[in-house]
């Protein structure tokens, strides 16, 4: 890849791209009988046939957040950390960083390790849903894996920024009837489904707001169907300079 971070011989030639949007779900609940591998299960196109696609079509690594762990429970649901997280779940209503990182840190540190000729960068999906969320990603713990980069000021910090934030839109009347129809979950309601949308409206919009400003943010209308909105990623992606160093080889 052609987007190198260098100092002192070290570089960084792997992408980070994170996808946020209208069709995050947040993780309220994770039911150990959770087969669905789709991030919202609904007919079109969600999030994760979306991210499948671009995962595939560009030799990246696509990590959902939400499925990522919900896998991770099902097959470690006796566990002490299991119980935690589901009991934070249950209680708060949601993880913060410091339960979610661990699991992000291994999916990237694994994705590294790949053959470099073949994966070009990680696809992080779900990620972040909240500005804790976001800070967090430029601390603990991508330290020890994350070479050094000199920044516009001269001062050397870590280079763990994404190269670029997908943000995937739909309207809220879609939203609701993809999330209703989608059956993951046994408590999946309308009254749930208003919850989780006045939650995006209150922490991931600020998230938005904040990559805009830093000029690596795409916004991607999927109201249409999975053909409509693979053509509407595709041609948004081919003008935006960043994706296409992204995924340059």
């Amino acid at each position: 890849m052609k987007l190198q971070a260098k100092s002192g011989g070290n570089s960084r030639d792997f992408a980070i791209v994170f996808i946020i949007g209208t069709l995050i779900p947040a993780l309220h609940f994770i039911s150990p009988a959770t087969t669905s591998n789709q991030a919202l299960g609904a007919p079109g196109a969600g999030k994760g046939t979306l991210s499948a696609y671009l995962a595939q079509k560009h030799n990246l690594v696509h990590y959902s957040v939400g499925d990522g762990l919900r896998a991770w429970m099902r097959v470690n649901r006796s566990t002490e950390l299991a119980a935690k997280i589901q009991s934070k779940l249950d209680n708060q209503g949601f993880l913060t960083s410091e339960d979610l990182n661990p699991f992000i840190y291994r999916e990237v540190l694994d994705a590294i390790n790949r053959n470099e000729s073949e994966v070009k960068g990680i696809l992080i999906d779900g990620y972040p849903r909240c500005i804790e969320q976001l800070d967090s990603f430029g601390t603990w713990p991508f330290q020890d894996m994350m070479p050094l980069a000199p920044g516009d000021d001269g001062r050397v910090s870590l280079d763990i920024k994404p190269d670029l934030v997908l943000s995937f839109q739909i309207t809220k009347e879609n939203a609701r009837a993809r999330y209703l129809g989608r059956a993951r979950d046994t408590n999946d309601s309308a009254d749930k489904f208003e919850k989780r949308f006045k939650e995006y409206e209150l922490e991931t919009v600020p998230v938005e707001e904040e990559y805009r400003n830093r000029g690596i943010l795409v916004f991607i209308d999927v109201n249409g169907t999975k053909e409509e909105n693979i053509e509407a990623l595709t041609g948004s992606l081919q003008q935006c300079v960043i994706w296409q160093k992204v995924t340059s080889t």
